[in-house]
Protein backbone atom coordinates (compact mmCIF):
# COMPACT_ATOMS: atom_id res chain seq x y z
CA UNK A 1 0.00 0.00 0.00
CA UNK A 2 1.52 3.33 -1.07
CA UNK A 3 1.98 6.06 1.51
CA UNK A 4 -0.02 9.21 0.91
CA UNK A 5 1.95 12.08 -0.63
CA UNK A 6 2.61 14.74 1.99
CA UNK A 7 2.09 18.32 0.98
CA UNK A 8 4.22 21.06 2.55
CA UNK A 9 1.20 23.35 2.62
CA UNK A 10 -0.52 20.92 4.97
CA UNK A 11 2.35 20.81 7.49
CA UNK A 12 2.89 23.07 10.47
CA UNK A 13 6.13 24.99 10.96
CA UNK A 14 7.18 22.42 13.56
CA UNK A 15 6.49 19.55 11.19
CA UNK A 16 8.53 21.20 8.42
CA UNK A 17 11.36 21.73 10.88
CA UNK A 18 11.32 18.03 11.77
CA UNK A 19 11.29 17.18 8.07
CA UNK A 20 14.45 19.26 7.60
CA UNK A 21 16.05 17.83 10.73
CA UNK A 22 15.43 14.30 9.51
CA UNK A 23 16.77 14.94 6.02
CA UNK A 24 20.03 16.51 7.18
CA UNK A 25 20.51 13.89 9.87
CA UNK A 26 20.27 11.37 7.05
CA UNK A 27 22.94 13.30 5.12
CA UNK A 28 25.21 13.30 8.18
CA UNK A 29 24.91 9.54 8.56
CA UNK A 30 24.75 8.59 4.86
CA UNK A 31 26.52 11.27 2.85
CA UNK A 32 27.02 9.05 -0.22
CA UNK A 33 23.30 8.41 -0.75
CA UNK A 34 21.45 10.16 -3.59
CA UNK A 35 19.60 13.38 -2.72
CA UNK A 36 17.79 16.09 -4.68
CA UNK A 37 20.63 18.43 -3.71
CA UNK A 38 24.38 17.97 -4.07
CA UNK A 39 26.45 16.80 -1.13
CA UNK A 40 30.13 16.43 -0.36
CA UNK A 41 33.71 17.36 -1.09
CA UNK A 42 33.50 17.45 -4.89
CA UNK A 43 30.47 19.72 -4.68
CA UNK A 44 32.44 22.10 -2.43
CA UNK A 45 35.32 22.12 -4.90
CA UNK A 46 32.93 22.82 -7.78
CA UNK A 47 31.57 25.82 -5.85
CA UNK A 48 35.06 27.27 -5.55
CA UNK A 49 36.49 26.07 -2.24
CA UNK A 50 40.29 25.84 -2.32
CA UNK A 51 41.42 22.24 -2.78
CA UNK A 52 44.50 22.79 -0.63
CA UNK A 53 42.45 23.92 2.35
CA UNK A 54 39.92 21.10 2.07
CA UNK A 55 42.69 18.52 1.71
CA UNK A 56 44.26 19.79 4.94
CA UNK A 57 41.12 18.92 6.91
CA UNK A 58 39.77 15.55 8.06
CA UNK A 59 37.68 14.00 5.27
CA UNK A 60 34.52 14.00 7.38
CA UNK A 61 34.39 17.82 7.51
CA UNK A 62 33.61 18.01 3.79
CA UNK A 63 31.78 14.75 3.10
CA UNK A 64 28.41 16.08 4.34
CA UNK A 65 28.79 19.61 2.97
CA UNK A 66 25.49 20.98 1.62
CA UNK A 67 26.09 24.75 1.37
CA UNK A 68 25.20 26.86 -1.64
CA UNK A 69 28.30 29.06 -2.03
CA UNK A 70 32.03 29.28 -1.26
CA UNK A 71 31.74 32.94 -0.26
CA UNK A 72 32.27 32.35 3.47
CA UNK A 73 35.57 30.64 2.64
CA UNK A 74 36.65 33.43 0.27
CA UNK A 75 35.53 36.44 2.29
CA UNK A 76 38.45 38.44 3.63
CA UNK A 77 36.53 40.71 6.00
CA UNK A 78 36.69 38.50 9.09
CA UNK A 79 39.28 39.76 11.57
CA UNK A 80 41.32 38.01 14.27
CA UNK A 81 39.60 38.13 17.64
CA UNK A 82 36.05 38.40 16.31
CA UNK A 83 33.16 36.21 17.43
CA UNK A 84 31.25 34.52 14.59
CA UNK A 85 27.90 32.75 14.91
CA UNK A 86 27.38 30.26 12.10
CA UNK A 87 23.78 29.24 11.43
CA UNK A 88 23.42 25.75 9.96
CA UNK A 89 27.02 24.67 10.53
CA UNK A 90 26.37 21.18 9.17
CA UNK A 91 29.40 18.90 9.13
CA UNK A 92 31.80 21.72 10.04
CA UNK A 93 33.65 22.65 6.83
CA UNK A 94 32.87 26.37 6.95
CA UNK A 95 33.29 26.28 10.73
CA UNK A 96 36.90 25.15 10.41
CA UNK A 97 37.67 27.77 7.77
CA UNK A 98 36.09 30.53 9.86
CA UNK A 99 38.04 29.44 12.95
CA UNK A 100 41.28 29.87 11.03
CA UNK A 101 40.24 33.36 9.96
CA UNK A 102 39.49 34.67 13.48
CA UNK A 103 42.46 32.89 15.03
CA UNK A 104 42.87 31.62 18.60
CA UNK A 105 41.82 34.97 20.05
CA UNK A 106 38.48 34.76 18.21
CA UNK A 107 35.60 32.34 18.49
CA UNK A 108 33.22 30.47 16.18
CA UNK A 109 29.90 29.16 17.46
CA UNK A 110 28.29 26.73 15.05
CA UNK A 111 24.68 25.72 15.47
CA UNK A 112 22.63 23.15 13.61
CA UNK A 113 19.19 21.69 14.21
CA UNK A 114 20.46 18.16 13.44
CA UNK A 115 22.19 16.46 16.37
CA UNK A 116 23.81 14.01 13.94
CA UNK A 117 25.40 16.92 12.06
CA UNK A 118 26.57 18.54 15.30
CA UNK A 119 28.18 15.30 16.45
CA UNK A 120 29.92 14.90 13.10
CA UNK A 121 31.22 18.48 13.21
CA UNK A 122 32.44 18.10 16.80
CA UNK A 123 34.34 14.94 15.88
CA UNK A 124 35.93 16.41 12.76
CA UNK A 125 36.79 19.74 14.35
CA UNK A 126 38.17 17.93 17.39
CA UNK A 127 40.71 16.23 15.16
CA UNK A 128 42.00 19.68 14.18
CA UNK A 129 42.42 20.64 17.82
CA UNK A 130 40.76 24.02 17.38
CA UNK A 131 40.35 25.65 20.81
CA UNK A 132 38.11 28.48 19.59
CA UNK A 133 35.15 26.49 18.22
CA UNK A 134 31.91 25.39 19.88
CA UNK A 135 29.15 23.45 18.10
CA UNK A 136 25.69 23.02 19.59
CA UNK A 137 22.30 21.71 18.54
CA UNK A 138 19.89 24.62 18.39
CA UNK A 139 17.25 26.29 16.24
CA UNK A 140 18.13 29.37 14.23
CA UNK A 141 14.71 30.65 15.28
CA UNK A 142 15.64 30.30 18.99
CA UNK A 143 19.34 31.09 19.41
CA UNK A 144 20.88 30.07 22.77
CA UNK A 145 23.02 33.21 22.97
CA UNK A 146 22.74 36.45 24.96
CA UNK A 147 21.84 39.76 23.38
CA UNK A 148 24.60 41.71 21.60
CA UNK A 149 27.15 38.90 21.91
CA UNK A 150 28.56 38.27 18.40
CA UNK A 151 30.38 40.32 15.78
CA UNK A 152 29.10 38.32 12.82
CA UNK A 153 26.19 36.06 11.96
CA UNK A 154 26.85 33.95 8.87
CA UNK A 155 25.04 31.18 7.05
CA UNK A 156 25.42 29.12 3.90
CA UNK A 157 21.98 28.16 2.64
CA UNK A 158 19.59 27.80 5.58
CA UNK A 159 16.95 30.49 5.11
CA UNK A 160 15.41 28.57 2.22
CA UNK A 161 14.80 25.64 4.58
CA UNK A 162 13.00 27.56 7.33
CA UNK A 163 9.25 28.19 7.32
CA UNK A 164 9.81 31.02 9.83
CA UNK A 165 12.43 33.24 8.23
CA UNK A 166 11.23 36.35 10.08
CA UNK A 167 11.97 34.68 13.43
CA UNK A 168 15.53 33.95 12.31
CA UNK A 169 16.06 37.57 11.33
CA UNK A 170 14.69 38.74 14.67
CA UNK A 171 17.13 36.46 16.49
CA UNK A 172 20.03 37.58 14.31
CA UNK A 173 19.25 41.21 15.18
CA UNK A 174 19.05 40.33 18.88
CA UNK A 175 22.43 38.56 19.18
CA UNK A 176 24.47 40.93 17.02
CA UNK A 177 26.64 43.51 18.74
CA UNK A 178 26.13 47.16 17.76
CA UNK A 179 27.68 47.55 14.29
CA UNK A 180 27.77 43.76 13.96
CA UNK A 181 27.52 42.30 10.47
CA UNK A 182 25.61 39.58 8.63
CA UNK A 183 26.84 37.49 5.70
CA UNK A 184 24.43 34.95 4.23
CA UNK A 185 24.60 32.93 1.01
CA UNK A 186 21.26 31.72 -0.35
CA UNK A 187 19.74 30.02 -3.36
CA UNK A 188 17.74 32.14 -5.81
CA UNK A 189 14.83 30.85 -7.91
CA UNK A 190 15.30 31.29 -11.65
CA UNK A 191 11.68 30.53 -12.43
CA UNK A 192 8.34 30.40 -10.65
CA UNK A 193 7.92 26.95 -9.06
CA UNK A 194 5.01 24.83 -10.20
CA UNK A 195 2.07 24.17 -7.88
CA UNK A 196 3.36 20.64 -7.27
CA UNK A 197 6.83 21.95 -6.40
CA UNK A 198 5.36 24.38 -3.93
CA UNK A 199 3.77 21.65 -1.89
CA UNK A 200 5.56 18.32 -2.28
CA UNK A 201 7.85 17.74 0.70
CA UNK A 202 10.82 16.40 -1.28
CA UNK A 203 10.96 19.58 -3.36
CA UNK A 204 11.53 21.60 -0.18
CA UNK A 205 15.17 20.49 -0.43
CA UNK A 206 16.00 21.57 -4.00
Amino acid sequence: MEAAIKMIGELSSGEIRELVRGKYSEVALNSTSKYKFRVGKQYALDLGYAAGEIESFPEMLAESFTGVSSYLARCGEFAPGEVILELGAGGGLDTALLARKVGPSGKVIGIDLSLAMVRKAVTGLGRLGLPNVRCVQALAEELPLPDSSVDWVVSNGIFNLSPEKERILEEVHRVLKPRGRVLCSEIVLQREPSLEERFHEEDWFK
